[in-house]
């Protein structure tokens, strides 16, 4: 099955964010920068899904589809924005054969 369709998938806008410690002698709270956004395909769990993942490091995670080509190289260190929850990437699997989409695997941080 392929991942998308068509293009009219993405219909959803995220955000990828950078987190960097704040600047200065003294220890704060961490900076968030938007490094850029772009259309998404969001990919529920289905029940039979969550049945699996049930007490696994992947349990309550959300798949997100997007371009493969970034402005920006995305990694597991980055956070994702969406509709006003940010989420922890806990795997970035990109598409080795055709560099069209990647997937990420992420799960809401607390």
């Amino acid at each position: 099955m392929p991942l998308i369709k068509s293009v009219n998938e993405f219909n959803e806008r995220i955000d990828v964010i950078t987190v960097k410690p704040k600047p200065g002698p003294m220890p704060g709270e961490d900076v968030e920068k938007i490094i850029f956004s772009c259309w998404a395909k969001i990919r529920t769990q289905n029940i039979k899904d969550v049945k699996e993942m049930t007490g696994t490091n992947y349990e309550d995670t959300l798949e997100i589809v997007i371009r493969q080509d970034q402005k920006e190289t995305v990694t597991n260190k980055m956070r994702i924005g969406w509709r006003g929850n940010h989420y922890n990437i806990v795997k970035v699997n990109p598409d080795t054969a055709y560099k069209e989409f990647m997937v990420l695997l992420v799960k809401q941080s607390n």
